[in-house]
This record gives structure tokens, sequence and C-alpha cells, in this order.
């Protein structure tokens, strides 16, 4: 084993006959001399000291920038400001009779507290009626302690008498129409394949002010703080005043828009087919949070702070949507992922506004998630409907029907109705999960079951709508 001698100056390894460093050029006489293994160890040392001194000043300068353009965007960014006032009010909340939007109320929760109702909770009576339609049911009613307002795929808007089911009044549309209607004091909002948003008077069906897209909406409207909230194919979401029809606002979403969005006093929140969920500021559309999902059918639903959305990979997640994304933000992202990927970074970063996720990789999780008292309630596509903790994402029970399931679940107070493509609803006690009772009805049950007052009403696939008390 020869021997090296180790330079005084740059601290590389030499061999013995040589006066100066091959490396830096200094004179080897200061050196030391050692045996040619602790000179190797010397040298794999001073290696991966020069390694770790590359990379903190690699993520040192890296932040720095990061910084930089993080500074740059705030001088850059203006957040906008609110500059129109609604003229109304209007808001398609719960009331004591009504059930006024797609899964209740803006927040699209689809709960009710048992204490507004008179609905038991022990067990179903019987049919009070049936209004059949020439084409499938596939929205959910919106009601009111006067009517039932159903839109139907045989090309109309319906409004059938509360007690009897009696056509009120019909209004046409150019094509069948699956989009759920919306009440907000006495307007009736509704958003049309053939691309037209209609503002109706609900007691006569005629029109107050309308809307054409360029492309077809697919999507339930939302109606909150004097705001009709809508998004389209032609991938911009849109808000009017809901009694002029004004419009307030556009939001370019970058992809089509095929659910209802979910409104609280700040924000609005939707989900678009290039798999992202949006967070826009309520009055004036800014963006605030977007956070990329699973492909979705789903329209997220709010509670307090939080707002959960289900998608086709078996996922429910739980995001904060007090969160704000401010400029920049996303390319430091990037850029940390990026540092984690070369392993200059021992975790990836989280994405902002995460709080939990569940994920059953052998599930389709295609319908809003139902919110009461705490819990999470989410269907499958395979027929189960998990229970899951708001707070954390734990699960608490699985129920299982005999057929798939093609809608979103309700609770009423300590109640759970869902039904099924056998035709079948199930009324499930939430605390156990155990059925309570179930009715046959005539076919592939299609809405979400709506509770007004005293009544049940559901739809199914054959075009039936019933009322059951």
């Amino acid at each position: 084993m020869k021997p090296l001698t180790i330079c005084s100056g740059c601290g590389r390894s030499n061999n013995l006959d040589k006066i100066f460093c091959s490396h830096c050029r200094s004179p080897l006489s200061r050196g030391r001399a050692v045996p040619e293994e602790e000179g190797e160890a010397i040298e794999f040392g001073r290696l991966q000291a020069l390694k770790k001194a590359k990379k903190k000043r690699s993520l040192i300068g890296g932040g720095l920038a990061a910084a930089g353009l993080i500074i740059l965007g705030f001088m850059f960014w203006n957040p906008g400001n609110q500059d129109f006032e609604p003229t109304t009010g209007l808001s398609a909340q719960f009331s004591d009779f009504g059930w006024n939007m797609y899964q209740g109320g803006p927040a699209l929760s689809g709960s009710r507290n048992l204490n507004q109702l008179a609905f038991p909770n022990s067990n179903v009576g019987g049919i009070v009626w049936r209004y059949q339609a020439n084409g499938a049911i596939s929205s959910s009613p919106a009601v009111t302690e006067e009517a039932v307002y159903i839109t139907t795929e045989d090309r109309r808007i319906l409004a059938l008498e509360l007690q009897t089911g009696n056509p009120i009044w019909e209004y046409s549309a150019e094509a069948p129409t699956d989009s759920s209607p919306a009440i907000a004091g006495d307007m009736l909002y509704v958003a049309l394949r053939e691309g037209k948003f209609v503002a109706l008077d609900r007691n006569n069906g005629t029109v107050v002010w309308d809307f054409q897209s360029s492309e077809p909406f697919f999507s339930s409207p939302s109606i909150h703080n004097g705001i009709a909230y809508i998004g389209s194919g032609d991938k911009k979401f849109y808000a009017f005043d809901a009694l002029t029809g004004e419009q307030i606002w556009e939001y370019e979403a970058g992809s089509r828009i095929s659910n209802a969005g979910a409104v609280n006093e700040n924000v609005v929140a939707f989900t678009t087919q290039d798999n992202v969920l949006h967070i826009v500021d309520a009055f004036n559309g800014d963006l605030r949070l977007d956070y990329p999902i699973g492909a979705s059918y789903s329209s997220p639903a709010m509670d307090g702070k939080l707002l959960f959305v289900s998608d086709l990979d078996g996922v429910v997640r739980a995001i904060d949507w007090t969160k704000i994304q401010y400029p920049m933000e996303k390319i430091a992202r990037r850029f940390r992922m990026t540092m984690f990927l070369w392993g200059f970074e021992d975790t990836p970063p989280v994405m902002k506004g995460f709080v939990w996720k569940f994920r059953n990789p052998r599930e389709v999780f295609q319908n809003t998630p139902t919110i009461a008292n705490g819990m999470v309630y989410v269907p499958s596509l395979d027929g189960h409907i998990y229970k899951l903790s708001a707070s954390t994402g734990d699960p608490q029970w699985r129920y299982t029907t005999e057929g798939t399931i093609s809608e979103s679940v309700s609770v009423i107070g300590d109640l759970m109705l869902t039904g099924d493509s056998t035709g079948k609803l199930h009324g499930v006690d939430v605390e156990t999960g155990k059925k309570i009772w179930e009715m046959q009805l005539d076919g592939h049950i299609s809405s979400t079951p709506v509770v007004s007052a005293e009544m049940l009403f559901v739809a199914t696939q054959n075009g039936s709508l019933y009322a059951i008390k």
C-alpha cells in the first residue's frame, strides 16, 4: 500500500513523489503523508462535504429566487374589488317547507334538521300521488309549500300542485333537460341544454329574464345573496343579478363545467372536466384557490371551513376553502416538488388547503357528498354508502344496497335516504347504518330523495315522480 500526501491547501491526495499539488499547485512540503487507504477515506469525506455544500447552495439560491418571484407577484397582483351591489337578497336557502335547489341549499349539504320537519324517521307511509312524464326524470325536484318543480327529458319544466300532483303550468324547452331547478322568492331558475339560462315567475312560468350561452348548460344553478351562479359548457362560470339578469362577472375556468357550484358568504366552489376544483370569490369571481383532483362528476359540498368533493378514483377529499393561493405560489411549489424528486428535500410539498383524503380504489364515487352533524355520506356506483368523519375522514360504517346508486343521498334528522337501480327506496339509521325500512318503486331511482314538511319526493328513470307520506 503506497503512501499519499494530503495537500494542506485543498485537502486532496497526491502521490508522495510530487512537489506541488496537482490540483491547486500548492507546495506539498507542508502536507502530511498518510497510508493510501486513509487518503482515499479523506478524499471520500471531502467529496461528501462538497456535495452537501452544493445542495445547501442550491436550496438557498432556489428559495431566494422563489421568494423574489412571490414578492414580484404581490407587487403586480390586484385581487379585485366588489364593484356591483345586487339589487336583491334572494337566496335558495332552506325554509320550513322548502327544498329549494339541488342538494337543498347553496352549500349543497343535502341534509335537514328533523325538528324543521314533520317527516317520520321510523317508518314510511304510502304513495300520496304519482306524476307520469313522457320521458325520464333525471333531476331532483325543488319544493315549496304550494308546489313541486321538476325538469324532464321530454323537454319540459313543470310546476305541480304539492298535495295532488296536478299540473299548474309547464314551460317547453328545446332539448331534454336534467338540470335541477332552483327557487328563490317568486323566481324559478333553470339551466337548459340548448344553452339558455332562464329565470321564470314560479307562479305562472313566464320568463322574467334569460341568458344565452354559446354551449349547452349541464349544471344546476345556485342562488345566494341576490346572485345566480351557473357553470357552462363554454368553459365559463357566470354570476348574474338574480332579479334583473345583469351579468356581474364571468370566470374563465379553462374546461367545461357540468356540476353545480357550492356557495357561502365568501366563495363559490365548483369542479371542471379537466379535474380541477376551483374556489373563487363569490362577489367578483377572482380565483382564490384551484386544487387538482381525480376525474369527477361531483359537485363540492360545504360545511363550515371545509368543503368535500369525491372522484371516480374512489377518493373523497376535505379541503379548507379559506386558504388563498397567491401569485407565483404554484411556481414555488413546483420548484419544491422538483427538489423533492431530485432528493434535495425529504418530503413532498403539501397541497395548499389539504385537510384529509379517504381512498378506496375499489370504489367509484360519482355523486356529491352529503354533510350532516359532522359526518360525510358518500355513495359509490357499486351501491355502497360510506359514512366518514368530516373532521378526520375516518370511516364509521358502510351500507350496501342491491343495485347501483346514481344520485346523492339525503339526510333528514336521524334518517338517511337513498334509492338504487332496482327501484328500492331505503331509509337507514344514521347512527348504526342499519336499514329501517324500504319501499319498491317502478324503476331505477334517478333523483336525490327530497323531503319537504311531511312529504318525500323522488323520481325514477321511467318518468315517475312520487309523493310519499
